[in-house]
């Protein structure tokens, strides 16, 4: 969309595991405990703050490191037909 003057752009959000309530749902049951289950993980609260920068920035991906659980902006990973 860049390389044809579109006013709109695409961004990817890519987290890693969030506290949300699709464990309950995917499960079948209610209250699981991502304390007690999860050693690593972002609030939903946490991840809204992560989209909202992703949102405001000039990047185009926002990615959880799935090994630190930092989050980090960047620009594509990788290139696209009309990038080379």
């Amino acid at each position: 969309m860049k390389a044809k003057g579109a006013k709109m752009k695409a961004k990817v959000l890519a987290p890693a595991a969030t506290e949300t309530e699709f464990a309950n749902r995917a499960r079948g049951t209610a209250g699981f405990d991502y304390k007690g289950n999860v050693p690593k993980y972002h609030t939903a609260k946490e991840m809204a703050g992560f989209l909202l920068d992703l949102y405001d920035g000039d990047k185009t991906v926002g990615i959880v490191d799935g090994h630190t659980y930092e989050f980090e902006l960047r620009d594509p990973i990788f290139n696209y037909a009309g990038n080379r």
